[in-house]
């Protein structure tokens, strides 16, 4: 009579929600995938939950709260390694400024023309080992007095065959027989390797010499 599109009662060839299995197990992945898009990778955790029952959203929410746990995890661990190697070049610059501290030179001339080129002594005092990693450094201290009376101008020097990554602080002063003068050898490679070299301390009296032997760790 004129009334079209009536067939029934309306509900002929619809799902109702609820109803069908398939269409509540199609909407609760929706809703899953709904939330990793809000929340960004998945694990596969929510789904793993949701197959035991748990709620759709609440299982979403256990597997956000462990991706931001791990995030977290991962942020520690990179601020650790920062704050390290943070520590070791305030330890490196703690090195410098120690080194920095000699004792003056009681008398005015060169020490070079007056020693010479620096070559080893016939006696090695002793044989120091160091172990750094690649641009970071490794210093070991060597306490000495002046084996006469009185002061006596020094210079610490390495012999020309020892390498670039070897260094002495202080390298020239004035040290005497009662107190100790600290000498702050440091040894800082540029590549891996195993260094030796011989660091020379000498006076016009006497000569101290030191076989060092550095490797890379």
């Amino acid at each position: 009579d004129g009334q079209m599109g009536v067939a029934g009662d309306g509900q002929q060839g619809l799902d109702k929600i609820g109803s069908s299995p398939t269409m509540a197990k199609s909407m609760a992945k929706s809703n899953i995938m709904s939330a990793k898009n809000a929340w960004g990778t998945s694990t596969g955790y929510a789904d793993e939950l949701r197959d035991k029952g748990v709620e759709t959203s609440r299982a979403q929410q256990f597997e956000n709260w462990g991706n931001q746990r791990q995030v977290w995890r991962k942020q520690q661990a990179v601020r650790e390694m920062e704050a390290a190697d943070t520590n070791a070049q305030s330890a490196e610059l703690d090195w410098r400024e120690l080194a920095s501290f000699g004792v003056e030179r009681n008398q005015d001339f060169s020490l070079d023309e007056t020693f010479g080129d620096v070559s080893a002594g016939d006696d090695i005092e002793d044989t120091i080992s160091f172990k750094s990693m690649i641009n970071k450094f490794d210093g070991k201290s060597i306490l000495l007095k002046n084996q006469f009376m009185g002061f006596a101008d020094f210079r610490a020097s390495f012999t020309s065959a020892s390498g670039k990554q070897w260094s002495v602080s202080p390298m020239e002063g004035s040290m005497n027989a009662k107190e100790d003068t600290e000498f702050i050898v440091r040894f800082r490679p540029s590549k891996p390797e195993v260094s030796e070299g011989y660091l020379v301390i000498e006076t016009e009296d006497f000569k101290k010499t030191y076989k060092v032997i550095g490797s890379t760790s």
